[in-house]
């Protein structure tokens, strides 16, 4: 059997920085967009804290974030970076057209899929299956089906002028060619944040369809 392509050293230690980062400065302009504050913090605040992060040694935030949490994942960092750049620019949702409407109905197909394949990772990380699933992430059949799932949404009417539509087969594209953050196609595609993150959209999405 094959060893795992794996990323090299120094990619992986310029993902690590490039990576929070992104989720870092993406992530506070987003939620700085939504509150009662001046332009200025909503530009400096992020930009800070985006650099903090791409600050070398162990003063850099990314330091103490990859001892804890590792490199995040290449979905969480496009839309950490597509949220908080959507917000400085004041760009309204997408959504409010009917073939927006579509697109968002076929991206929740990813969403309860990115939710299933968390609820799985988990019960493999705790050996609770009969089978091991992590290691199909090196293999070149796991990205087949992801890429699959990815590109499906695309397919529909207007998908393609949505952002969030491409922020999978972006993370996809740099799989491929970086193997970024781990070499693992499960880790370019999820993480425990981004996980987090895919059960308060679903949450959100029944509540809102229910009071609909």
């Amino acid at each position: 059997m094959s060893a795992p392509a794996l990323p090299a050293l120094a990619v992986m230690q310029c993902w690590l920085h490039i990576g929070w980062a992104l989720v870092l400065a993406g992530g506070a302009a987003g939620l700085l967009a939504r509150l009662p504050v001046p332009r200025w913090v909503r530009l400096s605040v992020p930009a800070v804290l985006g650099l903090w992060a791409l600050w070398p040694g162990e003063l850099s935030a990314a330091y103490g974030l990859g001892l804890a949490f590792q490199a995040p994942s290449g979905v969480l960092a496009l839309l950490s970076a597509w949220w908080g750049w959507t917000a400085l620019r004041q760009v309204p949702p997408a959504g409010v057209t009917a073939h927006g409407a579509r697109a968002f109905r076929g991206e929740t197909a990813l969403v309860l899929a990115g939710i299933v394949a968390g609820w799985v990772l988990l019960l493999d990380t705790f050996a609770q299956l009969p089978w091991s699933v992590y290691p199909l992430g090196f293999g070149p059949a796991a990205l087949a089906v992801v890429l699959a799932m990815a590109l499906a949404p695309l397919l529909q009417a207007g998908a393609m002028r949505r952002g969030t539509a491409w922020l999978v087969p972006a993370a996809l594209l740099l799989f491929a060619v970086f193997r970024i953050p781990s070499g693992n196609l499960w880790d370019a595609v999820l993480d425990p944040w981004l996980w987090l993150v895919l059960h308060i959209v679903a949450v959100r999405g029944w509540v809102r369809r229910k009071g609909a």
